[in-house]
């Protein structure tokens, strides 16, 4: 199946204040820089990699170019996340995609073996197959191309959660799906991981 991803980086951000957080230092790189590098490019290089950004120019915009991804420019996006997930949804069914991968560039914890989970859980166009840490279901997520309409009809603030919740979930441990959101955030995970992950919950 061919599988696009999908790497939103457009948010507002505006818990984290004026500053660009997915260009703050984290772990040797960019904040934004990391989950384009988790992401197995391999897995959708013919399908095709983006980056939905605010704009071209953006700090982590070659790091972004080196790891295989293109880089789209959202000019809706301060009107929220719907708009970056339903630009994406457009570009996956225009480019004929099989399903999409939905991961979000202020979740940089997100190791590669659990973006191929997702992949290998994926069986055809109607699935949803998202991920969890032992409560709600959340990004990375992917979508089969029976959903893609849905997708591009978010608007506004309005993301995926809905369409998220009816899917399957992959469990992972919680530390995986953080995001980071504030100054404090950056900073309380922003060293490295010096003790073992949390054990994934039981069930899927």
């Amino acid at each position: 199946m061919r599988i696009g991803a999908f790497l939103l980086a457009a948010g507002s951000s505006r818990r984290f204040g004026e500053t660009d957080k997915l260009a703050q230092p984290f772990r040797g790189a960019r904040l934004g820089e990391h989950a384009a590098a988790a992401i197995p490019i391999d897995r959708v290089a013919e399908a095709g990699a983006w980056v939905v950004a605010p704009n071209f120019d953006h700090p982590c915009e070659p790091a972004w170019r080196k790891a295989g991804f293109a880089v789209v420019a959202n000019q809706s996006a301060d009107e929220g996340m719907g708009t970056s997930v339903s630009l994406g949804a457009k570009i996956a069914a225009k480019t004929k995609l099989d399903a999409m991968l939905i991961a979000l560039a202020d979740m940089p914890l997100v190791p590669r073996e659990h973006f191929f989970a997702l992949f290998d859980r994926l069986t055809g166009p109607a699935d949803i197959i998202a991920s969890t840490g032992g409560h709600s279901s959340m990004p990375p997520a992917i979508f089969g191309k029976d959903h893609f309409g849905a997708l591009a009809a978010l608007r506004g603030d309005q993301g995926a959660r809905q369409l998220i919740s009816q899917g399957q979930s992959i469990a992972c441990p919680s530390d995986w799906l953080i995001d980071i959101d504030t100054p404090d955030d950056l900073r309380t995970y922003g060293q490295p991981r010096t003790t073992a992950p949390r054990p994934a919950p039981n069930g899927e």
